[in-house]
């Protein structure tokens, strides 16, 4: 009884990844467009949460002098609640209108130049390029890009850079104006609380 030994499995060939000819641009205009946007979404965030956050400070330190004066037995009218409250939605209102005016057009300016981007690659021969449609969602285009890029050019890492600084800029700012506001906010209670005791 003999028993064969089967055949060794063809080796498959490893596909290499495509290149581009040595000394082909990495960047484009709209690449770039496409990292800087990054830059101008956080100013834009910066600007509409230093709108909000004032506005609703305000408000705050306005209830506070009411519950004080409400501890001291004065009445405080009915309308006067109602009053504060319209009083703080100018602040919000202006803050959510800077936020869409700026934010909209960030955004539609980021699909646009995303897909210039895109067509440029193509034109300059890039075989294979990162999908524009990936601009939709906001970092996320100028770090693809800059990978799929690199693999075929083994250069252009920039975008990519930027975007990822813009993307840990946006975190640092939305927590720290969110413990800036929480300890700004406990400070207006407590200087209230002590005019109570």
């Amino acid at each position: 009884m003999s028993t064969s030994i089967p055949p060794a499995p063809l080796a498959h060939p490893t596909a290499e990844e495509p290149r581009v000819p040595r000394g082909t641009p990495v960047y484009t205009g709209w690449g770039w467009v496409t990292a800087w946007i990054q830059i101008a979404g956080v100013a834009a965030s910066a600007l509409s949460l230093w709108l909000m956050g004032e506005s609703m400070l305000a408000y705050v330190r306005h209830l506070v002098e009411l519950s004080s004066t409400a501890a001291t037995g004065t009445r405080v009218p009915p309308g006067v609640m109602l009053s504060s409250v319209s009083d703080l939605m100018p602040g919000i209102m202006t803050a959510s209108l800077v936020s869409t005016l700026l934010g909209w057009p960030l955004a539609a300016l980021a699909v646009v130049a995303g897909y210039r981007d895109y067509v440029q690659l193509g034109r300059l021969g890039y075989p294979k390029r990162f999908h524009w449609a990936w601009s939709f969602l906001s970092p996320v285009y100028p770090i693809g890009r800059a990978l799929v890029v690199h693999r075929q050019a083994e250069a252009g890492f920039a975008t990519m850079w930027i975007a990822l600084a813009a993307t840990a800029a946006s975190l640092l700012l939305t927590f720290g104006w969110t413990f800036w506001f929480l300890f700004a906010l406990l400070d207006a209670m407590r200087a209230g609380l002590s005019t109570i005791a």
